[in-house]
């Protein structure tokens, strides 16, 4: 029925010309779900990102029923951009990252790139943005988990708004997303994942979380030698307990074994059911329009043409942590010597408008030659795939994740300044991630890495405008490794994963020669300077570039529900607006925050 309703819709759309917005005798056609390009018009509530946070906005606000909502993307979808490598679990790493000669799509990704960086030797590195709708929730690898509870606690306790507290969003992680237990007589020996299901609730959705048909060889010993290596065993990682090892769950639809984004699941859900929902598609928001300091719509570019996109009620950004304060800023909201330089009219000075922005990153991996193989991509794989949902294809390659504030042994290594810095996260937010994955096929000389991603970072980027046209990119600084306390977490983590290595071959693992960082990389400064020449790379967990917070405090550009500060009719509802990136991965985050705020928006969520 998807696939159905999303060609009949893009096929009314190529002739939306001679349509008109409408809705005959009470019911929305398919082509009525796209606002005419170059014409001007108006809704209750303007949403700028069609991504994984503005279709679960738009869906939600849309489904009171009493408002019209309206969504600007500047990408198109996904499915036709990009083909099957953004739908078929285990192409997702490779529409990710840049081929090996440096190819990116250009129709679903923003082909955005860092300032050089000095402490990564001065490397310039890709970082992933979706460009289409759907958003990064149709370039991730899938990776479903939940903060801690102290992450939350922390946050809520930070912002001075208790509704953050982990018992209170709890309901909004719950609503959001329906979970499907794992089909375990198709995974595989030895592959069952453990879960619990107080962490879900049977009624929510659209967004389907389920497990792999397939589990990863490598992860599957993996699990056993985390285990012998100190690792408790986890349930699930969305109870709010990260510390432990256990296979994880994806967003993937368990029927079709299909990529479950924000389009395929909350769009759907609203074009399915006729919700006075519009999309401009292949429409880049160009600036906020402003009476006095009441955002009142934004002005928009598309095919050669420029028209106005008016809100009733409010403006809402989701256009992501990087395009989201491009778009303030471009607008007259920002720190007030930026805009004056690129001969912007102020219409807020907000200092914090591009700080603050806080990443966990990768820093690459320990790797062996193993025995351990990853099955050929053979045309019976794509036949077991497309006739019975089964095999590698299935899953997206990293299926095992290993969360832990590192051992004594090694967190002993660290300075005092180090300890004291990572003192501010609470002790349930984990130092690092490690995640068990094969490198190597069945015809190479097989490897396997123990692959790492700091969680608990210190150091803090930003981002600015490059001039006041947003078709120029941003000017990005991730400043990744910058602090000395990332660097030595970093030293540390390598010589853990090493450690881990040794617990494997009493799992059946033949563990050969280290390939990489190399049995020659011994000392702590090798072992940095490898890290920042090679390991360190984007994960995409990009946070707070609008940093929520208080009133008082300089830096805070958002309060507690998303109001920007000093401005009327204008919110920022996505990554950008976080606290700062909680321990895990983002997707489950960002849609539990989504949800709070629109319920907050519509005044169904009070607390007292």
């Amino acid at each position: 029925m998807r696939f159905f309703l999303l060609s009949a819709a893009l096929g009314l759309l190529a002739t939306s010309n001679a349509l008109t917005w409408q809705q005959p005798f009470g019911h929305n056609l398919f082509g009525s779900f796209f606002g005419l390009p170059g014409q001007d018009a108006e809704y209750d509530y303007v949403i700028v990102g069609g991504g994984l946070a503005g279709l679960v906005a738009a869906e939600r606000l849309a489904e009171n029923g009493t408002f019209s909502v309206a969504v600007v993307e500047a990408g198109s979808f996904y499915e036709f951009s990009n083909s099957n490598k953004s739908q078929i679990p285990w192409y997702s790493e490779s529409s990710v990252a840049p081929t090996l000669d440096g190819y990116v799509n250009k129709m679903i990704d923003w082909d955005l790139i860092t300032e050089p960086q000095p402490q990564l030797n001065n490397r310039q590195i890709h970082y992933a943005q979706g460009k289409c709708l759907g958003g990064s929730s149709a370039r991730n690898q899938m990776i479903y988990d939940r903060g801690s509870k102290g992450s939350y606690d922390l946050w809520a306790k930070q912002v001075g708004d208790h509704s953050f507290k982990w018992d209170n969003i709890l309901p909004f992680f719950k609503r959001s997303m329906h979970f499907n237990p794992p089909n375990v007589g198709l995974r595989g020996a030895n592959a069952t994942p453990s879960y619990d299901l107080g962490a879900y609730s049977p009624d929510g959705g659209p967004l389907q979380i389920s497990y792999p048909n397939f589990a990863m060889p490598f992860g599957v010993y993996g699990v056993p030698a985390m285990r012998a290596a100190g690792f408790p065993q986890a349930k699930g990682f969305s109870n709010g307990e990260l510390h432990g090892v256990d296979h994880n769950p994806f967003s993937i639809d368990p029927v079709h074994q299909l990529r479950s984004s924000s389009e395929a699941t909350f769009l759907d859900y609203a074009i399915t059911n006729g919700l006075p929902l519009t999309v401009y598609p292949m429409t880049q928001a160009m600036r906020i329009l402003f009476n006095g300091t009441c955002a009142t719509g934004v002005r928009v570019h598309s095919s050669g043409m420029d028209w106005s996109v008016r809100a009733r009620k409010e403006v809402i950004l989701s256009a992501g942590v990087f395009h989201s304060p491009q778009l303030l800023m471009v607008s007259g909201v920002g720190p007030a010597s930026t805009l004056r330089g690129h001969n912007i009219s102020v219409v807020k000075d907000l200092p914090g408008v591009g700080q603050n922005m806080h990443d966990s990153c990768a820093i690459g991996g320990v790797m062996h030659k193993t025995n351990i193989t990853n099955p050929a991509i053979t045309q019976a794989v794509m036949n077991d795939y497309i006739n019975n949902g089964t095999g590698i294809l299935t899953n997206s390659g990293g299926d095992v994740l290993a969360f832990e504030k590192l051992p004594p042994a090694f967190r002993s290594k660290l300075s005092n300044t180090t300890l004291e810095a990572l003192s501010q996260w609470p002790e349930d937010w984990p130092d690092m991630e490690f995640l068990p994955l094969n490198r190597g096929g069945p015809t190479d000389a097989a490897g396997a890495e123990v692959s790492m991603l700091m969680v608990a970072t210190i150091s803090r980027g930003n981002m600015t405008i490059r001039s006041r046209s947003m078709l120029d990119k941003p000017l990005i600084n991730t400043n990744w490794l910058l602090d000395p306390a990332d660097q030595e977490l970093a030293v540390q983590a390598y010589r853990r994963a090493r450690e881990i290595w040794t617990y494997f071959p009493a799992t059946g693992v033949d563990v050969g020669e280290e390939q990489a960082p190399g049995a020659n990389v011994t000392t702590d400064a090798q072992l940095l300077e490898y890290i920042k020449e090679q390991g360190v790379s984007a994960i995409h967990h990009g946070s707070s570039t609008n940093m929520m917070g208080r009133a008082d405090e300089a830096m805070a550009v958002v309060d507690s529900h998303g109001k920007v500060f000093g401005l009327q009719g204008l919110r920022v509802i996505d990554s950008s607006s976080f606290r700062f990136t909680p321990p895990g991965h983002t997707q489950a985050t960002t849609c539990e925050l989504l949800l709070s705020l629109v319920w907050d928006l519509q005044g169904l969520y009070v607390l007292t």
